[in-house]
């Protein structure tokens, strides 16, 4: 009984310790993230770099939680299937304007460029708090 309180324990601790590491994490991409933008300079790289490590740190803690949530990762697996094909219609959304654009005029300007990788750090940010959540339940 003592084996398997310490083991529970061990458990709990470890996911709590997750979501503070990946808490940690995430603070420290978006200082960084608006340090950069500060800066004024290579605005547009800089959102989209932040954006690949939004979407990586995502992956990293999607299988945290499948490892995790070992009785629930059908559910997991789908409701993230459905977030992607979601998250895939608004950036759709989103670049068909511009697309239109770039057949009208011949290009697409950074700032709307910039804008487009602003929005999808914005969703994959919220569903990363989704899912440190889901890991701390």
């Amino acid at each position: 009984m003592k084996i398997f309180l310490l083991f529970f324990t061990t458990i709990i601790m470890n996911c709590s310790a997750q979501q503070g590491k990946y808490d940690l994490i995430l603070k420290k991409l978006d200082k960084n993230h608006q340090f950069k933008l500060d800066s004024g300079e290579f605005m547009l790289e800089t959102e989209l770099e932040y954006t690949m490590k939004l979407d990586s740190l995502m992956k990293v803690i999607y299988n945290d939680l499948i490892v995790v949530k070992k009785t629930n990762v059908k559910n997991i697996e789908i409701e993230q299937n459905k977030w992607i094909k979601q998250f895939d219609i608004q950036i759709k959304n989103i670049w068909k304007p511009l697309n239109e654009s770039m057949n009208e005029i011949g290009f697409i300007s950074n700032d709307e460029k910039m804008f487009v990788f602003s929005k999808k750090s914005e969703l994959t940010r919220i569903r990363i708090l989704e899912l440190i959540n889901k890991l701390n339940k």
